[in-house]
């Protein structure tokens, strides 16, 4: 055994009755002894998560696998660690498939057996489920929406509120799917987003019943029907990881193989103890066909040896930890490379609780202790990490923190377990109690609608510093930064935007990326008041550089179509000049080589821009950037109450700052613009002014910026008269 071994029998004794026994010990020493070691077994039952039985129980216990434990353990580390501290273990995220692989395990095998048996009850099935899963995830729910409304602004709390009753509703990984994107929230700023993953679970529990009863109905067998879903849901899942990332992510079917691998290890009765013997030692293979028949038979009786499932543990162990290092976010992924977590995971789980790797790592205490807390843990983790970046900032945990977030998340976890869930799971009432709890589920999800019904409850901030208008900063929130204009037509190709306002004089072309397209308003301003001399087509994408060379990630391979569609949109609409713009830092740090290879590059792209000189292009500048200008950053905040940075309002940023900042870019573009014979657009003063501060608001309090780098449409629409001087003569 590895690790509080010495704990052992101070735990059984508590377990057995405090170790009483009909022999009294003679002498002071051994009855002092005695009654320490009870106290200690006493303490030690209290702080065990789990029953009494599950503490004492063998490892190879005939009625539960303490190895399972320990593999939930080892699943929700990993997804833990790397929430916290991503770079220590970059792929610990494959937990969460592991986590699957579990639950098909053994829902279907406890599916199976009342199947078989003629007994199955819809009704007590999901009673069952309920009681599992909804103590810890009100409780998590309920604090959440709480604790936003001390933390958050309207806007935010209303977005806490959808995936609230989400979240309730089991529907959460189909939010998040449909919200998914560049437009939407930064992960790390959603409390509730890791509840996508009990959404593709729960959806599984209610589908996956129906479809076993139907092929038992129907007389299939039960292995063809696991076999033929999971090979299904495997190749959709590898045609998502191709071509549709956020289904590949979030749909409940792309995640079914992995169920499958679980189920069909519970259809081929995985053994509880691990090999049985005969008196000779090798595993007995009773009933053998002839022929053909004997040898599977003896292929099926190596695969049972104790030499073979120890081999299967530790090679799965090794597959489960080699996914939490190896594995990168959406990088082939979850189709093939979760095979590794979850293949692994189900080795482990078919080596059987008899494995060395099962015994002696999974199934030891503090690994099972773990285990039995895995679920609130990992309901807990998420939104203390989130809350944490919330008020301090997005960007990186230190050591003290990361270690200080996880120690409560499993403080909150084992108090969740003992005071919330064990009352409620078992005992007596538990119709009362599943009743309760799924009125406490629609009582929370009411509460969630209603919050984002009414925008989060606006009307907690009426007072605020006079002066302050805090709903605009509310509003600067929310505001897109891709957003199309009114007057807009739209179309689509191949994964880029092209929008065209007015139908006058000759055609520009602008192109870029989305500080490019955040221009839009300002072109649409011109057009409603009559001075757009121009018909204006922009072709732009998200993150998307209007030269050839930039590497992208591969949810922005469309990016690679950019110069395809400027050629033929010059050619087909006969445009006479060109706008070039782009967040230049992200441009120049994606583009390999040397500073002079990028500028040769780019000043050849420009002039197939220019049609050798034939058209005039502009360059617009590096515009002011920083974490600063980010409306949520005009709010002061802490774990208890939100309120506004005055003195971000009153003094804004200094200039000079922000000027070193983009110096070095400024001084690329500028050169850029030179050798390729163009001319450049400056929106620096139309944002700053030429003050030693830049403000960071209007008058009375409008924040400028929708995050640290888009302005907001409305500041674009009233101010960026850079423009005018193309656009309007």
């Amino acid at each position: 055994m590895i690790g509080f071994g010495f704990l052992r029998p101070v735990m059984q004794a508590a377990a057995r009755g405090m170790a009483r026994t009909s022999v009294q010990p003679s002498g002071a020493v051994p009855v002092v002894l005695a009654r320490i070691s009870q106290r200690l077994a006493r303490v030690a039952a209290w702080f065990w998560p789990g029953s009494a039985a599950q503490l004492v129980a063998p490892p190879n216990n005939a009625g539960w696998r303490a190895d399972i434990d320990g593999l939930r353990a080892l699943a929700v580390v990993g997804v833990v660690v790397y929430h916290v501290f991503p770079a220590a273990l970059p792929g610990g995220f494959g937990g969460v498939d592991a986590f699957f692989v579990i639950s098909g395990f053994l829902i279907s095998g406890h599916l199976v057996a009342h199947f078989g048996a003629g007994r199955f009850s819809v009704a007590s099935f999901f009673a069952r489920r309920v009681r599992r899963l909804a103590p810890a995830l009100l409780v998590v729910l309920a604090a959440t929406l709480l604790a936003g409304w001390f933390t958050l602004l309207p806007t935010e709390l209303a977005a806490v509120g959808l995936d609230t009753a989400a979240g309730a509703a089991s529907v959460a990984n189909l939010l998040m799917w449909h919200a998914q994107g560049y437009f939407d929230r930064a992960a790390v700023l959603k409390p509730l987003l890791h509840l996508w993953s009990l959404g593709v679970e729960e959806q599984f529990y209610l589908v996956w019943p129906l479809v076993l009863a139907l092929g038992f109905a129907a007389r299939v067998r039960a292995g063809v029907l696991v076999g033929a879903t999971g090979a299904a849901c495997f190749v959709y899942s590898l045609a998502c990881s191709a071509w549709w990332p956020g289904a590949g992510f979030y749909s409940p079917l792309s995640r079914g193989w992995e169920f499958m691998l679980g189920a069909g290890l519970a259809l081929h009765g995985v053994a509880e103890r691990g090999p049985e013997r005969t008196a000779g030692g090798s595993v007995s293979a009773q009933g053998a066909p002839a022929g053909m028949g004997r040898m599977l038979a003896r292929c099926g009786t190596l695969l049972r040896t104790s030499r073979t499932r120890n081999g299967a543990g530790v090679l799965g162990l090794a597959c489960v930890l080699a996914g939490f290092v190896v594995l990168r976010p959406g990088v082939g992924f979850p189709a093939p490379f979760a095979l590794l977590p979850a293949g692994g995971t189900a080795l482990l789980i078919w080596a059987g609780a008899g494995a060395w790797v099962n015994r002696h790592v999974l199934a030891v205490r503090p690994m099972r202790a773990v285990g039995l807390i895995s679920y609130p843990l990992y309901l807990w983790h998420w939104p203390l990490v989130s809350w944490f970046h919330i008020v301090r900032g997005a960007g990186v945990i230190h050591n003290s923190a990361g270690f200080a977030l996880m120690g409560a998340a499993l403080a909150l976890a084992w108090l969740t377990t003992k005071c919330v869930e064990n009352p409620l799971r078992g005992g007596h009432f538990r119709q009362g109690k599943t009743a309760a709890l799924v009125g406490g589920l629609a009582a929370i999800c009411t509460a969630g609608l209603v919050t984002w019904h009414t925008a989060g409850w606006p009307a907690r901030f009426a007072h605020t510093p006079a002066g302050t208008d805090l709903s605009a900063i509310n509003l600067a929130v929310r505001d897109g930064i891709f957003a199309p204009t009114a007057h807009m037509h739209i179309t689509h190709e191949n994964g880029l935007t092209i929008a065209t306002i007015g139908h006058a004089g000759h055609p520009i072309m602008f192109t870029g990326d989305s500080l490019l397209f955040q221009w839009g308003p300002r072109v649409e301003a011109l057009l409603q008041q009559g001075r757009l001399r121009h018909t204006v087509i922009f072709v732009a994408g998200p993150s998307c550089s209007p030269f050839v060379g930039e590497v992208y990630e591969k949810s922005f391979a469309y990016c690679r179509n950019m110069q395809n569609v400027q050629q033929r949109i010059m050619q087909q609409q006969n445009v006479q000049a060109v706008v070039v713009g782009a967040f230049w830092p992200r441009v120049l740090l994606h583009t390999p080589g040397t500073q002079a290879q990028k500028q040769a590059a780019f000043a050849q792209d420009m002039r197939s821009l220019s049609g050798n000189g034939a058209r005039p292009v502009w360059l617009v500048l590096p515009t002011p950037a920083d974490a600063r200008f980010s409306p949520d950053k005009l709010v002061a905040r802490s774990l208890t109450h939100i309120g506004v940075n005055t003195a971000l309002l009153e003094q804004g940023i200094p200039t000079q700052q922000l000027r070193n900042d983009t110096a070095a870019d400024t001084a690329f573009v500028r050169a850029l613009a030179a050798q390729a014979g163009a001319k450049v657009l400056d929106a620096w003063p139309d944002i700053c002014g030429t003050g030693p501060a830049c403000a960071v608001i209007t008058p009375p309090a409008t924040p400028k910026y929708a995050d640290d780098k888009h302005l907001r449409p409305g500041f674009v629409q009233q101010h960026a008269t850079f423009l005018d001087d193309v656009l309007a003569r």
